[in-house]
């Protein structure tokens, strides 16, 4: 004997675990996932970089479809002393992303520190 449901049951599809996000390597067209990091854009991830940007990647948008070789992606633009200064959602080949070590936070504080308490 089956019990009942009531109207507004919630699908038991609902209560499953989600799939786990992508792991980095490359989609079926062969074209590599980009994994989140900082990164500086170039001509060579797109030829809008004529001037090149340091992003902080925060994730590839898979949603969105894209031709063979490239990508969607959501970053953080990062100035000189890496803050944020602009969020972007880029179309970019991520061949052409280079790694870059994040910006040092330690000098950008110590020159703070030593303009904003008048200590000179």
């Amino acid at each position: 004997m089956t019990l009942p449901r009531p109207a507004n049951a919630v699908p038991v599809s609902r209560w499953r675990s989600r799939p786990a996000t992508p792991t980095p390597g490359a989609r079926e067209d062969g074209t590599p996932r980009v994994v989140p990091g900082v990164y500086l854009l170039t001509q060579e991830a797109s030829p809008q970089f004529a001037k090149p940007i340091t992003v902080r990647v925060i994730r590839e948008l898979t949603d969105r479809n894209s031709f063979h070789g490239w990508a969607w992606i959501q970053a953080y633009v990062l100035d000189r002393n890496g803050d944020a200064v602009q969020r972007r959602e880029l179309f970019v080949r991520p061949v052409g992303l280079r790694p870059v070590p994040p910006p040092s936070r330690s000098r950008a504080r110590s020159r703070r520190r030593g303009t904003a308490g008048g200590d000179r």
